[in-house]
């Protein structure tokens, strides 16, 4: 029997006359090979009508960025006919990504129908959805066992026969001592008649409903899944006519690209500057080839990040119950008089569903490097004739690495890529910090990036003449700008500090209304000493802690200031021992009210020298004038206090009074009650005078006092 042209033969068995066992066993391996083979190949292939399966790799990488926050650009491009698909293939976890950042254009003209990528579940999830199970690699009689009820159309010999699968029989058959199994298929055919099949005699099999040729020819694509793990196919399927060029680009996930330095420093050379060498370290793990791609490379930390669009979200909606009604009793509703016009409910259009699907692809990168290995190498000298193909350019706070050629790296391999082999400007000097090593300085390189590209931040390692000198590490440095460079411990420069004593003095006394304020300077010394064991001349660059409060008095010019240090550049002459002292103040003010000074503390400040003559009068009035107002307040609380007790012995009194009768003895005491009464008035009389004496006086006291505070001032530069 043929379908789409093609006709699998069955194969007979071949016998050995050997032993009925060894007869029986091959019979039974050839008859399950053939099962297998007919009841996979022939029915899901030669009978099932599918649309032709999506071209793969087709499109291919051409462009690749990659940034310092961990996530590369891809631009691919590819051709396909008119109307047929592309699948590519990515990993599952580039999928959010993927559809974050997806996008695909028909250069040509055409339209984009759709792009459908594989679901989030996993291949032993997907083969859950079917009934029938074919994992185990079935025969033919396995499989027909699983799909009762189907329609399908058979061959044995020359004859075809339709029919329905009723189900099949296993008969053990014994040939030669040997038992055998075989398979018998009974089908319902059109005459609803029950005929029965043996499996062995079946040359082809083939279903009549297309829904399960499709799904058994998706459950088979599902199965091959299995040998691409963790991969998911993204189809792009593209409208117009011939061929049609597809754009897609896309962002992902990829390892961070990290950037290393050689600088090769002048040896016998003296008049040579030094040279920096760069490579970019790249890494291809996307799973597939870069092959002759466009390579760039952006610092900086773009903002990125990784949102869930590829996992399906269901949002909790409230479940409603049915309200229950009680049943109504039977009635007979009254005749109408007037019969009314009656219509049926339209009903409301099904909403149109909408699907849409994205897709993505994979990304590559890199070249490889070789170089002939001559008898001798003059390493400062080869590492000189290398030049990077490099094209810059600033993006922003971004900037781009453009490697001017193409670049290959194969799946899984990894990169070396030149970036900058330039020529810099730079000074070998000792670089001490007392925090960082206490009795040496540390070999370095003051370099300045004249390179004009930005240098990321890396390990940078140190070649002198031929020789390796150290390792160092950098923070990224723009054009223009300085570092210095540490790569050794310099033995042949011992140093060790000396901190002088602390010192204070008064440079400046202010008097303005009623407000002195003192001016203190607080003066630290720290000497270095440097004591060079070479005969060469050094260069050191001390850094000396950075306080915000003190100031560098009668100290030499320093080099530079940063952050937390100041920079002195020094002169250490070979085989002497140099001194270098630094002498910093720290400026205070303290702050006196004049009204709060005492006469001995006028003294003091007199003895000091804080004062001037004009002054020191002034302040004596001053604290004079504030001795008495404090003798009239005391007098005048006295008086308060006296002035109270007279009231409440007032008081007592006429409460007293309010108890006493008409008695000789009462009469009596009451005359004696008033008389005391008249004499408290007296008393209040005198005090109240006496307190507006004392008032007054002490109103005039504090307005002189006022006025000399008001016109003491005093700027006095000791």
């Amino acid at each position: 029997m043929k379908s789409h042209g093609n006709r699998v033969a069955r194969q007979q068995p071949l016998l050995h006359r050997r032993s009925s066992a060894m007869k029986a066993l091959n019979y039974m391996i050839q008859t399950v090979t053939l099962a297998f083979i007919l009841g996979l190949i022939v029915p899901l292939f030669s009978y099932a009508k599918v649309s032709e399966s999506p071209n793969d790799n087709q499109m291919a990488i051409r462009k690749v960025v990659l940034y310092k926050s961990g996530v590369g650009y891809f631009e691919m491009r590819g051709t396909v006919a008119g109307g047929k698909a592309v699948r590519l293939y990515f990993r599952r976890n580039q999928m959010n990504d993927l559809l974050k950042s997806l996008t695909v254009l028909n250069v040509s003209g055409g339209k984009i129908n759709s792009i459908v990528y594989d679901s989030t579940k996993t291949v032993k999830q997907l083969l859950s959805d079917y009934t029938f199970d074919l994992k185990k690699g079935q025969g033919l009689p396995q499989v027909l066992q699983q799909l009762q009820g189907s329609k399908i159309e058979l061959m044995t010999g020359s004859a075809t026969t339709k029919g329905i699968i009723v189900g099949v029989e296993n008969r053990i058959k014994t040939q030669d001592d040997a038992e055998i199994p075989t398979y018998y298929l009974t089908i319902m055919d059109n005459k609803e008649d029950l005929r029965s099949f043996n499996t062995d005699e079946i040359t082809a099999v083939r279903f009549l409903d297309k829904r399960l040729n499709l799904d058994i020819k998706r459950y088979l694509e599902i199965l091959f899944q299995r040998y691409r793990k963790d991969e998911k196919a993204v189809t792009v399927t593209a409208s117009g006519e011939g061929e049609q060029e597809l754009f897609a680009s896309y962002v992902t996930e990829v390892p961070v690209w990290k950037a290393t330095y050689r600088i090769v420093l002048p040896g016998q050379r003296e008049e040579a500057k030094p040279f920096l060498q760069g490579w970019a370290i790249v890494d291809n793990v996307s799973g597939s080839d870069w092959r002759g791609v466009q390579l760039s490379l952006v610092s900086g930390l773009p903002i990125s990040f990784i949102q869930n669009l590829y996992d399906p979200i269901f949002r909790k909606r409230p479940v409603i119950e049915i309200q229950e009604r009680a049943a109504l009793a039977p009635s007979i509703p009254e005749a109408a008089m007037r019969r009314e016009k009656t219509g049926t409910a339209r009903k409301a259009p099904a909403p149109k569903a909408r699907a849409a699907a994205m897709a993505m692809k994979p990304f590559g990168m890199a070249d490889r490097l070789e170089a002939e290995r001559p008898a001798e190498v003059h390493l400062e000298e080869k590492m000189r004739e290398l030049r990077a193909q490099v094209v810059t350019r600033e993006l922003g706070d971004l900037f781009e690495y453009k490697i001017g050629h193409p670049v290959t790296i194969k799946q899984n391999q990894s990169a070396l890529v030149p970036i900058v082999a330039r020529e810099v400007e730079g000074e070998a000097v000792d670089l001490y910090n007392e925090k960082t090593l206490a009795k040496n300085p540390l070999a370095a390189v003051k370099l300045k990036n004249t390179t004009g590209l930005m240098l990321e931040g890396g390990p940078l390692t140190v070649i002198q003449g031929d020789s390796y000198a150290g390792d160092a590490l950098i923070k990224t440095v723009r054009p223009g700008e300085e570092r210095y460079i540490t790569y050794a411990v310099d033995l042949g420069l011992h140093v060790n500090t000396k901190q002088g004593s602390k010192s204070e003095r008064v440079d400046r006394v202010v008097i303005n209304r009623g407000v002195m304020r003192i001016h203190r300077g607080i003066v630290e010394t720290k000497t270095y000493n440097l004591d060079n064991k070479d005969d060469q001349t050094k260069t050191v660059i001390i850094e000396h802690p950075y306080h915000a409060n003190w100031k560098l008095l009668n100290t030499e010019k320093p080099l530079e200031i940063t952050d937390n240090y100041i920079r002195f550049k020094v002169t250490a002459p070979g085989e002497k021992l140099t001194k270098f002292a630094v002498r910093e103040v720290r400026d205070s003010w303290e702050t006196i009210m004049v009204t709060n000074l005492t006469p001995d503390d006028i003294l003091i400040f007199a003895r000091k020298r804080y004062l001037d003559e004009n002054s020191q009068r002034q302040l004596e009035k001053i604290a004079g004038l504030k001795a008495e107002i404090v003798g009239t307040d005391r007098g005048l609380r006295e008086l308060k206090k006296e002035r109270k007790q007279i009231f409440e012995d007032q008081k007592r009194l006429r409460e007293n009074l309010k108890g006493l009768g008409k008695t000789v003895e009462e009469k009596s005491l009451r005359s004696r009650y008033v008389k005391q009464l008249d004499q408290q008035e007296t008393q209040l009389e005198t005090i109240k005078n006496r307190q507006r004496l004392l008032q007054d006086q002490r109103n005039a006291k504090q307005k002189e006092l006022n006025r000399l505070i008001a016109t003491l001032a005093q700027d006095l530069r000791m």
